[in-house]
């Protein structure tokens, strides 16, 4: 009976070791792919460069007069960063801006501010890309009037070489 015991603990304990490994395997398996997630940014260019922030989950659009008496006169900017969260790169191919509740989306040729696209993400690094938030507000309107759809705001998106897509979570108000 005691060598039973014996034997039931050191079974026990190996199938633990086990399932344990088991798992670890499971999660360097899931950790090693690229893993990108994206923000919506919302700001104002001028003097040589971008002011910008995150968009808050209200949704609200940023007061800029602050920043417009500072010397950042230039067009309202929306973008969008994507951060490689995962071990492998991640290639970017287009980026899109959305609407929330509608069906139509602009896809920038020229305006596109940032790297040109396709563009690889190596692990553990971002990149943003911006273009003028006039997009996003002739987008809105032509959905609102000729498509009669409920917009209730912008978002973006970011089509990746793998055939997926990731969106922001958030949505800018307009």
């Amino acid at each position: 009976m005691h060598s039973d015991f014996i034997a039931l603990v050191i079974a026990s304990i190996s199938l633990l070791v086990a399932g344990l490994s088991l798992g670890w395997q499971i999660a360097q398996w899931l950790l090693s792919a690229g893993r990108p997630k994206a923000k919506l940014l919302h700001g104002v260019q001028g003097r040589g460069g971008l002011a910008t922030g995150p968009v808050e989950k209200s949704g609200e659009p940023r007061n800029f007069e602050s920043l417009r008496e500072q010397g950042f006169n230039g067009p309202e900017i929306i973008g969008v960063q994507v951060t490689n969260h995962g071990r492998a790169p991640v290639t970017v191919d287009r980026i899109a801006l959305c609407t929330r509740g509608g069906k139509m989306n602009v896809v920038p040729q020229n305006e596109l501010l940032g790297p040109a696209l396709p563009h690889r993400l190596e692990a553990g690094t971002n990149e943003s890309w911006y273009m003028e938030a006039d997009f996003g507000y002739r987008l809105v309107a032509a959905s609102r009037d000729t498509l009669h759809e409920q917009i209730r705001g912008v978002y973006m998106s970011a089509a990746l070489g793998n055939g997926k897509s990731i969106a922001t979570p958030t949505t800018l108000r307009m």
